[in-house]
């Protein structure tokens, strides 16, 4: 069962206390009423005051090193303490940055990540996926890869967004000393009930909702009308959706003995597994069981892709198996083809957390109500063809277009590009692609390029206007020219006409 782990303050985290108090702009003057509201014992609070007189910001740390010599000390009770002194901003700034469940989970295991150092290419990975600042990534360079004195940048981060604590967890795993920590972080993460449950085939952020009133309408009777069929079609998808999870299910369940049935050796599947599933290696690498190897292969799949899960059943040739993932894809082709995209929208399909630079991300102009998930599934064998199955979605959304959220392995980042930048011009021809990013790097952006071409037309404009401009400049010249010539015969002449008046 998810829960919530409590971090404990004690006498170890004065500082990191003291901080965050400076951070929420708590005044030092207010330290006696504040330890007062922490319970602390009156005599104990008026002795700090007469030892250390006219020094507040002394009294303050020693009011906190008091408190934090006392059992049960958390974030929550210090917040509590100061919404009781009517400061407000700075309880809430304390809760929403500290006593944070992600927050919590790093501050736990913040001695071990202090004593962490990181390479190069993993400092430049915190920093492509956002967890900390360029000025940092510098920082920690010259502190040897040390992460120290970066834990408050990387508190504030996770507590903002939780899924880059998991992002963490996934660039510590790419050392061989930081797994065992990186492997905690991520368990923890799998238990606490402030994250999406790993074991979901989809996970359910919003349901399109019909109202039960009608809006208000000239025609009373088909808005009422419309209404109801709305609500039916809903209803449709809703039922259909909810069979499709059940099977989902089903097959998850019954797939597993029956591969543990037949798979003798734990080593000869993960080797199969890492070699065509390189993206597998570290969920797998530690299970001791062909039944802890299904458990994460189970969360790699989703409600429409279950490839992992058929290749597993071809390679040992178990026939029950086969059969199970035949009639599951039957199913999966007519959902797709009939479920219309507006009721799939903020699902999540794929729940499992990745890195920026396994993401493959398309916007489409597309409308929602006229495109299924088969579209979808069209869309990426297009765009990737060999490479399709290797592509999982993992959720769709929509704002002024549609945005689908996609999953790649990082190993295949170099072939997913080229694949996409040689059939670009069927993307935005067939699917009205807008953009398209793989990792960190642009393939297209429909914006971008009407700027450049804009900028193009521009420079050409320029071009034809300067080319303009210089032959107006020589017509001028030349004007010019001649009338200077014309000024300078004409004073020849008036010169020769008074000479021959004098005589």
């Amino acid at each position: 069962m998810a829960t919530s782990r409590v971090f404990r303050l004690d006498i170890t985290h004065l500082q990191l206390v003291r901080d965050a108090l400076k951070e929420s702009h708590f005044i030092d003057a207010d330290w006696f009423d504040l330890g007062l509201e922490l319970k602390l014992p009156y005599p104990q609070v008026k002795n700090i005051e007469d030892t250390y007189v006219n020094n507040p910001s002394r009294c303050l740390r020693e009011c906190l090193s008091l408190w934090l010599t006392l059992s049960n000390c958390t974030w929550e009770s210090l917040a509590s303490a100061l919404e009781r002194m009517n400061q407000k901003p700075a309880a809430t700034l304390i809760r929403n940055t500290y006593d944070d469940p992600a927050s919590q989970i790093l501050q736990h295991y913040s001695d071990r990540i202090s004593q962490v150092s990181l390479t190069d290419s993993c400092i430049q990975l915190l920093y492509t996926e956002g967890l900390i600042t360029e000025d940092t990534q510098r920082k920690i360079e010259r502190c040897g890869g040390s992460l120290s004195d970066t834990l408050r940048e990387l508190m504030i981060t996770v507590s903002d967004d939780h899924s880059k604590l998991r992002s963490l967890g996934n660039i510590l795993m790419e050392l061989e000393e930081t797994k065992p920590l990186a492997q905690d972080i991520i368990k923890d993460c799998d238990h606490s009930e402030s994250f999406l449950d790993p074991e979901a085939g989809v996970q359910d952020k919003f349901i399109p909702d019909v109202p039960l009133a009608p809006a208000v309408s000239h025609n009373t009777t088909e808005s009422v009308s419309s209404v109801v069929q709305s609500f039916i079609i809903s209803e449709g998808y809703k039922s259909m959706f909810n069979e499709t999870r059940g099977e989902f299910g089903i097959l998850k369940h019954e797939i597993v003995p029956l591969v543990v049935e037949k798979v003798s050796s734990v080593d000869d599947m993960k080797l199969f597994l890492v070699e065509s599933y390189p993206e597998l290696s570290q969920s797998i690498k530690e299970a001791a069981s062909v039944q802890e190897i299904m458990s994460a292969v189970k969360r790699r799949c989703t409600i429409i892709d279950v490839s992992i899960i058929k290749s597993i059943v071809n390679k040992y040739n178990i026939k029950e198996g086969k059969d199970l993932v035949k009639r599951y894809e039957e199913k999966v082709d007519s959902f797709c083809e009939q479920m219309s995209l507006p009721f799939m929208l903020d699902k999540m399909f794929l729940t499992e957390s990745f890195l920026t630079s396994e993401t493959v991300h398309f916007v489409l102009d597309w409308k929602p109500e006229e495109h299924t998930l088969d579209d979808i599934q069209r869309l990426i064998k297009k765009a990737f063809k060999n490479l399709n199955k290797r592509i999982v979605v993992q959720s769709i959304h929509c704002g002024n277009s549609i945005i689908i959220i996609c999953y790649g392995p990082h190993h295949l980042l170099a072939a997913l590009l080229l694949e996409a930048q040689d059939n670009l011009t069927v993307l935005m021809k067939e699917f009205s692609l807008i953009r398209l990013t793989i990792g960190h790097y642009t393939v297209y952006d429909k914006r971008i390029r009407y700027k450049v071409m804009n900028n193009e037309c521009l420079a050409e404009e320029i071009k034809i206007a300067d080319g303009e401009k210089q032959e107006l400049r020589t017509l001028l010249d030349y004007k010019e020219g001649s009338i200077f010539e014309q000024d300078k015969q004409l004073n020849i002449f008036r010169k020769r006409k008074g000479i021959v008046s004098e005589q």
